[in-house]
């Protein structure tokens, strides 16, 4: 999805982490794999501009040359960290969901739980947020698209809900479903900046994620299921 070229974003480089003790050594493990676990940490860490293709490469503990022949660019190597992403994220919500509504919301709830004890792709998505700023960034068309199938899969769900009698019929679908995401991500910024080392956020922003969507979801049910 992401295939645009875009030109150098320097900034200054973070330093790369080498293997520390305990670590497999390298050709322990698939190559591949090694690179885009080291990808999801140094591009959580640093984001897209802030990373090399040789702290990952020194990070994965192989050369350049060889990264490049598993990825043919930092752009498609960005690509293939968000993929990952979003079909974990994919994969927790439909295994749990089918189409009831209030069953999606439940799992989405399950997923902010399971992404608080994954802060690396926490941290992916949000710094990929200015993307929607750049429509050349290497981002930018996953972000849009990410929006897009999040904010549908929402309503169209809320929708078969009204069909099937488990939704009232004058329940504002596409709000409901544009105010859950940007709800999420909303605190998924509050809970990266109150967690940063040396932070200059207070207690005020020392969100329990899980905890203020589950109380948005449970109002929801509330306000606009209808009782068996």
């Amino acid at each position: 999805m992401v295939s645009r070229n875009t030109s150098s974003r320097s900034s200054a480089a973070p330093s790369a982490h080498r293997r520390g003790p305990g670590r497999p050594k390298a050709g322990s493990e698939d190559k591949r794999e090694r690179v885009l676990n080291e990808a999801v940490a140094l591009f959580g860490a640093h984001g897209y501009a802030g990373t090399s293709l040789a702290d990952i490469a020194a990070a994965a503990d192989i050369s350049k040359a060889g990264l490049l022949h598993h990825f043919s660019s930092k752009d498609e190597l960005f690509a293939q960290v968000l993929d990952r992403r979003d079909r974990e994220d994919v994969n927790a919500i439909s295994e749990l969901a089918g189409d009831d509504p209030w069953a999606m919301l439940d799992a989405y709830l399950r997923l902010v739980e399971r992404n608080a004890q994954r802060r690396e792709l926490v941290a992916i998505y949000t710094a990929t947020i200015v993307s929607v700023l750049d429509a050349d960034h290497p981002a930018h068309e996953w972000f849009v698209e990410h929006l897009h199938v999040s904010v549908q899969a929402l309503i169209d769900a809320l929708e078969k809900g009204k069909a099937a009698g488990v939704v009232r019929a004058d329940a504002p679908s596409e709000l409901i479903a544009r105010s859950v995401t940007a709800l999420s991500d909303g605190l998924q910024i509050q809970w990266l900046a109150s967690t940063t080392d040396g932070t200059a956020a207070d207690a005020t922003l020392a969100t329990d994620m899980v905890a203020e969507i589950r109380l948005y979801i449970e109002g929801l049910k509330e306000r606009w299921g209808v009782s068996a």
